[in-house]
């Protein structure tokens, strides 16, 4: 027994020194701040010691990536050469991939588009796709221009993207990336004399694109412009300011940027504008980030144009890029953005002068506000997945639902197609429609109507679908809506 027992102490003993054999440098450094001899002393016994055998360039990659993190900045990182060379041909919009436009999802990046005559087109990715996986590896929570980088790749290589798409089971679709080289600048003539120009991000070439497709717009008629930032995620700042050129008179300041020091630095115009005196819609929404909002800012800012939409992003920080010695980049978080009125974007973005939070009314809303029509005329078919805004299809998102022989039509999509605004009170989980001489709060609970402060002796009783809200077509005249049934034809209308 006593033998088993001094066995036992001298197996504690050796698993104590084995333990804590490094207790003495660690206890020396406490209370002492952490400098460089410690990151060394660290390194070293991890390389000399730590059972996986790390190798340097590991741990190097790692430990500069750990420094970064600190920062909290997702948009300072480190790039390999690799990286480096990547991220350069997509500010350029010459790059090789698979022609898959993403936009940040609730965790995962969502499928916006896939270009024309590319992989991702013949492959069927459709828009509302999740893309959950790049080669195997999850991308979960990652930054959205490191999942991009992911999928692009030199041309011919192939990339294996696993992607989610509602009702089904994930799949895996392998590509082989191409050249793509889409043009950062779309233009069409709509009826009514209106412009609209698309910018899906700001290369080296979209200042000119843009100026070229807007003086083609000028020549076919357009005495009005949508202008399209939605979806924009930035890219060279001095092209959007380039952009703004075309508005403004040169030397009218376009934005500032502020550093750590408070060093101002201001970009103004240097063009002369081609598009004076005509009415101007741009569309935002959560999605136009950086170079967007700031072009937005300075044309709202300058009273050229109103921003119709949903508040942006809020990316209001400008990047530099640092080429380091042992190949690759730093790109950096040097300044923020200031508007023409010291508007700072970053963290709160930029709030629309007429709020529309339904995508696919954002276009229409923009052409009733630039044209101006007598009346707004919105048509149902029941069990049809569109509805018609003065003539014009809109795809519905929350369809018309028929519950016990009586009719319910979306809420915020017929609200904000007649011009008004909806707002949802965190407060007490009232709804607010205002706007174009309307004042009603309404209460989903039991109906209650407020109408400019008083109590109308009417209810509305709302239903809540699918996380949408939904009224009884019976509930139209309560807006002062004229409404007609014909069957499974349901209309309303309201004067402008």
């Amino acid at each position: 027994m006593f033998k088993l027992r001094r066995l036992l102490v001298i197996a504690l003993v050796l698993v104590y020194a084995l333990v804590f054999w490094n207790a003495k440098p660690l206890l020396a450094a406490e209370g002492g701040e952490i400098g460089p001899d410690t990151f060394v002393e660290v390194f070293t016994y991890i390389k000399e010691v730590h059972i996986n055998n790390p190798d340097s360039a590991t741990l190097y990659r790692g430990a500069i990536e750990g420094l970064i993190d600190t920062l909290d900045d997702p948009y300072t990182e480190y790039m390999s050469p690799e990286d480096f060379e990547e991220y350069t041909r997509y500010l350029d919009n010459t790059y090789a991939g698979v022609g898959i436009e993403l936009l940040p999802g609730e965790g995962y990046p969502k499928v916006l588009d896939t270009i024309d005559n590319t992989p991702a087109k013949r492959a069927g990715i459709k828009p509302g796709d999740l893309l959950i996986e790049v080669d195997g590896v999850d991308v979960y929570n990652e930054p959205l221009d490191m999942v991009v980088q992911k999928v692009r790749g030199p041309e011919g290589t192939t990339v294996k993207l696993t992607i989610r798409r509602e009702g089904q089971e994930d799949f895996v679709l392998e590509l082989v990336r191409k050249s793509i080289n889409a043009p950062t600048v779309y233009k069409e003539m709509l009826a009514g004399g209106t412009g609209y120009l698309r910018v899906y991000n700001f290369s080296s070439d979209t200042a000119n694109e843009f100026r070229k497709a807007l003086t083609e717009l000028i020549r076919e008629g357009a005495a009005q412009l949508i202008l399209d930032l939605r979806n924009n995620p930035g890219g060279y700042l001095q092209a959007a300011v380039q952009v703004a050129g075309n508005f403004l008179e040169p030397g009218e300041l376009v934005v500032s940027t502020v550093d750590r020091k408070g060093v101002r630095t201001e970009y103004r115009t240097e063009e002369t504008p081609v598009f004076k005196g005509g009415d101007v819609v741009v569309l935002v929404n959560e999605y136009s980030a950086s170079a967007a909002e700031l072009l937005a800012g300075a044309l709202q800012d300058h009273g050229v144009a109103v921003l119709l939409g949903s508040r942006t992003h809020g990316k209001g920080t400008v990047q530099g890029l640092i080429s380091l010695d042992s190949g690759g980049a730093l790109k950096i978080t040097q300044a923020r953005y200031h508007t023409p009125k010291d508007r700072i974007i970053d963290g709160q973005g930029l709030a629309p002068d007429v709020q529309v939070l339904t995508p696919g009314l954002q276009i229409v809303a923009a052409r009733r506000y630039l044209e101006q029509p007598e009346k707004v005329t919105i048509t149902f078919e029941l069990d049809s997945p569109e509805a018609f805004v003065n003539g014009e299809s809109v795809v519905l998102l929350y369809p018309v639902i028929q519950r016990s022989g009586e009719i319910y039509l979306p809420l915020r999509f017929v609200m904000e197609s007649c011009g008004w605004r909806v707002d949802w009170q965190e407060r007490d989980g009232s709804i607010m429609v205002s706007g174009s001489g309307l004042d009603l709060v309404l209460y989903p609970g039991d109906g209650r109507v407020i109408d400019s402060g008083r109590s109308r002796p009417e209810t509305l009783q709302l239903m809540n679908e699918n996380g949408a809200t939904y009224f009884p077509v019976a509930g139209a005249q309560i807006f002062g809506l004229d409404l007609k049934i014909d069957g499974s034809h349901v209309s309303i209308e309201k004067s402008l």
